[in-house]
């Protein structure tokens, strides 16, 4: 089994120095790991010149996380690997990590699973927002509750890409993932389409993946700009295209947006949040 990990990048150089560690350092060895960098500084590229055999993919602008990890797939698909891990710069993999994955996938593989993912601890606990459930007529994520993560495996609908082990022939059939989302809800997209082709997706809570995330990148905190915009915009696109519910229940992420941005007191800020729903309607799925 040929397994290859992808790490998309942008200006966290300390942070990536710990991730290509922690993936070299698995007790289930990965063939192949490509470093897609979104234009980051000259520090990232110090950091990448000591390791070895690492595939990097560089571009002289910032292609987002969405973009990041469509090259990625698209390079390890060209290299024929067989299952794709997909990492922030700030996920630190448990050295166990590929190996509890792997295991959990049933022998011989007789069904469609599309992707397994990992649990997600930030801050000393598991973030269960990682991994969510979907229902198309109501636009409900509801999360995979905390008592779940005590069982072997749980089926879920959408899951970020932080730990999460694509199977390549699922790429081949549904392609990559959405370029154009540029940053969030890419992952919850993909998932959709996954679970639309026929592919299952399964949490494996005994993998384990420390997400160092920013406290202060919550999407509650100001000012409403690049991340808000990109939030609501893509969020309203995903449900538009994979809901079945009633167009008034897309009215909850519009208003509690809108709160966000009203709250900065600033015009930019209202401009932006109108700027996400005019801009829904554009993308194509």
């Amino acid at each position: 089994m040929n397994i290859a990990a992808v790490i998309v990048t942008h200006n966290r150089a300390k942070l990536l120095k710990d991730v290509l560690q922690a993936i070299l350092d698995q007790t289930r060895a990965i063939q192949l790991i490509i470093v897609v960098d979104n234009a980051s500084s000259s520090e990232t590229m110090h950091v990448l010149q000591g390791f070895k055999k690492i595939d990097i993919l560089r571009f002289e602008e910032n292609i987002g996380g969405a973009g990041g990890f469509a090259a990625g797939v698209e390079r390890a698909t060209i290299h024929g690997s067989d299952w794709v891990l997909l990492l922030d710069d700030d996920a630190i993999a448990e050295p166990d990590l590929v190996e509890c994955l792997i295991d959990a996938l049933p022998s011989p593989l007789d069904e469609r699973v599309g992707a397994l993912c990992s649990s997600v601890f930030e801050f000393s606990r598991v973030a269960l927002m990682h991994r969510r459930m979907f229902d198309p007529r109501t636009l409900r994520e509801p999360v995979v509750p905390n008592e779940y993560y005590s069982r072997m495996k749980v089926r879920v609908d959408t899951a970020s890409f932080v730990g999460f082990l694509l199977n390549t022939q699922a790429v081949r059939e549904i392609g990559f993932p959405n370029a154009s989302f540029f940053l969030a809800y890419d992952d919850t997209e993909y998932s959709l389409r996954l679970g639309r082709a026929g592919w299952f997706i399964w949490l494996v809570p005994s993998a384990v993946i420390n997400h160092l995330r920013n406290p202060k990148r919550r999407l509650r905190d100001g000012p409403y700009a690049t991340k808000h915009y990109y939030n609501l915009r893509n969020q309203l696109a995903v449900f538009r295209y994979y809901g079945t519910a009633p167009r008034w229940r897309a009215w909850l992420p519009i208003i509690l947006h809108g709160f966000i941005a009203a709250k900065d007191l600033r015009i930019s800020s209202l401009c932006t949040w109108l700027r996400a729903l005019r801009d829904s309607r554009s993308i194509i799925l």
